[in-house]
């Protein structure tokens, strides 16, 4: 179940990625075509570039949660014992879970705030809470991966890394094609 979970979110983070990459890179061509070949332009393909961007990186930091790219201390962790190297990985994970909550919450806050407040984005003509709600979204999904490492880390806590625990648990899934 957790296997097939995590791939689906894998498969999805992604595709998301790579669609919102090429959407930017896309409004970036057309915008440089536009401006020094039509010497004209069109006024909310920048907005609509960084927007793409943004919300392709914030899915990569999602991304990152699983692969165990995101910093962190190791020295004191590798020198310990097993228990206390365990509860060293709970707190970093615990600690970032509930930071992660309280993103969470603010986030829905700000959202639910521009809507209330009707704001309107100045190049793209939409409502500003639409391009805001990749926050809480993002945040959420953060949510569920470090709940996927609280799992592993439960399921083995004498893990040095909690994520490559969880890796290899739910299996490698370049192998099955799952994944890339």
């Amino acid at each position: 179940m957790i296997k097939k979970f995590d791939g689906l979110l894998s498969t999805i983070e992604i595709w998301a990625m790579v669609v919102l990459t090429l959407i930017g890179l896309a409004f970036a061509f057309l915008q440089v075509v536009l401006r020094y070949v039509f010497n004209t332009g069109i006024h909310w393909l920048e907005a609509g570039l960084v927007t793409a961007l943004i919300w392709a990186m914030l899915i990569g930091a999602v991304r990152a949660v699983r692969e165990g790219y995101h910093p962190r201390v190791e020295l004191l962790p590798g020198l310990v014992g097993e228990t206390a190297r365990a509860v060293l990985n709970f707190l970093a994970i615990g600690g970032a879970f509930l930071l992660a909550c309280y993103f969470l919450w603010d986030s829905i806050f700000y959202a639910s705030f521009l809507d209330m407040i009707n704001a309107t984005h100045p190049e793209l003509g939409i409502k500003q809470v639409y391009p805001f709600l990749i926050v809480p979204i993002i945040t959420f999904l953060m949510l569920i991966r470090y709940g996927l490492l609280a799992w592993a880390l439960w399921s083995d806590p004498a893990s040095h890394a909690p994520d490559a625990t969880f890796r290899q648990k739910v299996g490698d899934l370049t192998d099955k094609g799952i994944v890339d």
